[in-house]
Formats: structure tokens, sequence, C-alpha cells
């Protein structure tokens, strides 16, 4: 008979009810416990009432029930959701649903020309401010930006370069739960042993603007190998005789961006681009679900 209990139980559709479980919660304990509470949504109903935007269903707006007056009704949007919780995102994220992360300004700057060209989803997207790009200022801000992200109630994807840092970046956020490594996309290129944006760009692209603007060429054996784009342009300015600083390098990586923005058609080399090909991609996907849970 106990047998028989236990089974008919198993079988059973359970309606779960929260009441604010991110009461007296860490952060991080508040991400561990949204995966509990989604694994238990998948086989029993939850009802949860929450402040929190971090609880804030983003796969479909209308199963977010939004309480005000005494009246319910269904979120129509996620402005309306961000102004019920009180959520202030910054002036270029008012209307953001999915957020893009990426490492440095000049990547911003990059990626701002590029995406545009390569797919008229994203042009779209970005031209209607549904799609945003931030910077980290330096991989090791993923955490804190991811954390932010998710409390403006952004769907966040990141392009990061893949080297130590952009790694135990990702790997240090995926421990913390703010992301899945579905929300990641690196930029590597093949036979390289790491790899930053700037190796996904055709060197004829900058190779006049280091000779013209630096005295630097890039026909220096120094700037093959299999390092990454800025440690190779490091090696071949000092072979020739120049300096090199963090400095330096912050104003190449500018300069090359500008390049890109002038001529994001031709920018990216073809034998390199498949990680950026993956970036549109996921990039195309997380719009696509996003207008299905608006449906």
């Amino acid at each position: 008979m106990r047998h028989s209990s236990e089974s008919d139980a198993a079988g059973r559709q359970l309606i779960l009810a929260i009441e604010e479980p991110e009461s007296h919660l860490h952060p991080k304990a508040i991400h561990q416990l949204k995966q509990v509470i989604s694994e238990i949504a998948k086989k029993h109903q939850v009802i949860m009432t929450t402040h929190c935007p971090l609880f804030v269903d983003r796969t479909s707006l209308k199963s977010n029930i939004l309480v005000h007056r005494n009246k319910a009704a269904p979120a129509k949007n996620v402005k309306e959701i961000r102004e019920m919780l009180g959520v202030r995102a910054a002036d270029n994220m008012q209307h953001a649903e999915l957020m893009l992360l990426v490492e440095g300004e000049e990547d911003k700057k990059a990626l701002a020309s590029l995406l545009p060209v390569s797919s008229p989803a994203l042009k779209d997207a970005l031209t209607h401010n549904t799609l945003s790009i931030d910077s980290l200022l330096g991989g090791s801000n993923l955490s804190y930006k991811l954390s932010q992200a998710r409390e403006t109630l952004c769907v966040v994807h990141c392009f990061l370069d893949h080297d130590r840092a952009g790694i135990d970046a990702e790997a240090k956020a995926e421990r913390e739960g703010l992301l899945t490594l579905v929300d990641a996309t690196f930029t590597t290129c093949q036979g390289m042993d790491e790899t930053e944006m700037e190796d996904l760009f055709d060197e004829n692209l900058y190779a006049g603007m280091l000779l013209t603007k630096y005295g630097v060429s890039t026909q220096s054996p120094k700037f093959k190998g299999r390092n990454k784009w800025s440690e190779r342009v490091k090696e071949t300015f000092k072979h020739q005789g120049k300096t090199w600083s963090d400095q330096i390098e912050m104003k190449v990586k500018y300069d090359v961006a500008e390049l890109v923005s002038a001529s994001p058609e031709t920018a990216l080399n073809q034998h390199k681009r498949s990680s950026f090909d993956a970036l549109i991609a996921a990039l195309e996907a997380k719009l696509a679900l996003i207008s299905q849970g608006k449906q």
C-alpha cells in the first residue's frame, strides 16, 4: 500500500505557491534558488509573488502578472515590468531587451558597425534600441556587468576574447549562476592558441594605417604566429624599434575600430569569421525567442 501511495503522489500535478522567495537571501543564493524553482516548474505549476527582477520570466512575458491598485493583468512589455519593479535602466538601455556585452570600447564600436551589415534582424533591433551593446572595460568585470544586466531585465549574450582572462571570467560567471555557456561566444580562430576580436579582421584593413601612423609593418616575422593579435603587434612594435604600453595598445585598437566602422562590409577576414557568424546566429535566435515571448 505504501508503494502504491508513493506512485499516486509521484503522478500528481502540484501547485507550489511562494511569497517573495528572495527575502533575506544573498544574491548568489537567489540565482541558485531560481534554478531550483525553474526545475520544479517543468513538472508542476509555480505561483510566485516577488519584487526581484531576477525572477521575471523573460521567455513568456504574459506569464508575469502585474498587480496594481487591486487589479491584475498580464505584462505587455519589459518597460511595463521595469516600471512596476522600480528598475531604472540607463538611458541607452531604456528600450533594450537584449544586451550584448563585449570586452572593450573598441569592440563595441566595431560591432556597432559590423552587426547591421551582417544581419537585417540585428540592424532593425539596433535601430529600435531593442538590442544594446555595452562594454565590460575588461573581462574581469563580467560578473558585475551581468548582475546589472539581469536587474534591468535584459536577456544577455557575451562576446569574449578567447584568452585566459576571457575564459576565466566566463567560468567565474557560470559558477555564480549568472550565465551558461549558451550565453557566451568566444572569438576563436583555428590554429591559434589565444584570440581577440582584432584577429577576425582582414590584415589589409589596418596594415597601411600601422605603417603610416606608427611606422610599423605587418610584414615583420614577429606579426606571424599563434598568439593573439595584441601580443603579435606588441612584438612587431618592439622588433621595429618602437615603444609599447597599455596606452599605445588602446590607441592602436581604437584606430583599427575606426577603420572597421568606415568599411564594415570588408573588415572581416573571410577565413577567420566563423565565431563572428556564430555570434550573429546566437543573437538572432535570442531575438526570435524574445519576440515569441511577447505573443
